[in-house]
């Protein structure tokens, strides 16, 4: 699947510059705040719709310093040959709009097909969207392209990832898929309106 290297996006959309110090891959411990999500930009399908094309996605677009659209990002990664990525993403269809309606956004990004570290190609990428009709978006990085310089292995999925929008820090970054994908998304919230942001 052809997948671009595509123009920053340095701005939320209120034109608030995205944070780029202590930019990472580490979740947040007792000891140290998260590092913070690289603003990488993907080509995907916003809100799993595929009838304008494959569209600009940018991490940036999640940056919410006041809380006004999101207060947790959740960050799906998944490979269509990983039945624990389908059984995840089909968890997570049906609660999608009530999370969405709690303030947690929902992004998906594929980083393989059928064979690990490659792809996923067009058909495969459709066809993966086709199988669970995908109602949140859905982003690509063939072959972990961008994510493995933060750690992600594309052999090893699905890796789910908890981000506070306020500061743009990983709260959680783990292998496996959470056995209850809306109490995931629910202690995020939690922890974000109990803990005020981190200082860096």
């Amino acid at each position: 699947m052809d997948d671009p290297d595509l123009p920053a996006v340095t701005a939320n959309p209120d034109g608030l510059p995205y944070p780029t110090d202590h930019v990472g891959g580490l979740q947040r411990s007792t000891l140290r705040p998260g590092d913070r999500f690289p603003p990488y930009t993907f080509r995907g399908y916003r809100d799993g719709d595929r009838s304008k094309g494959l569209q600009t996605i940018a991490i940036a677009d999640y940056f919410d310093p006041t809380q006004a659209r999101y207060k947790v990002l959740h960050i799906q990664l998944a490979a269509t040959w990983c039945s624990f990525c389908s059984y995840e993403v089909s968890a997570t269809v049906p609660v999608a709009k009530e999370l969405n309606a709690k303030g947690i956004a929902l992004l998906e990004i594929v980083v393989s097909g059928g064979t690990p570290n490659q792809g996923p190609t067009t058909a495969e990428f459709d066809g993966w969207l086709d199988r669970h009709q995908t109602n949140f978006s859905v982003a690509v990085d063939v072959g972990v392209r961008r994510l493995g310089a933060i750690g992600v292995n594309g052999a090893s999925m699905p890796h789910d990832i908890l981000i506070d929008t306020r500061t743009m820090e990983i709260l959680d970054s783990s292998l496996g898929a959470p056995g209850d994908v809306a109490k995931y998304g629910q202690d995020g919230l939690d922890f974000v309106g109990l803990n005020p942001p981190s200082n860096y």
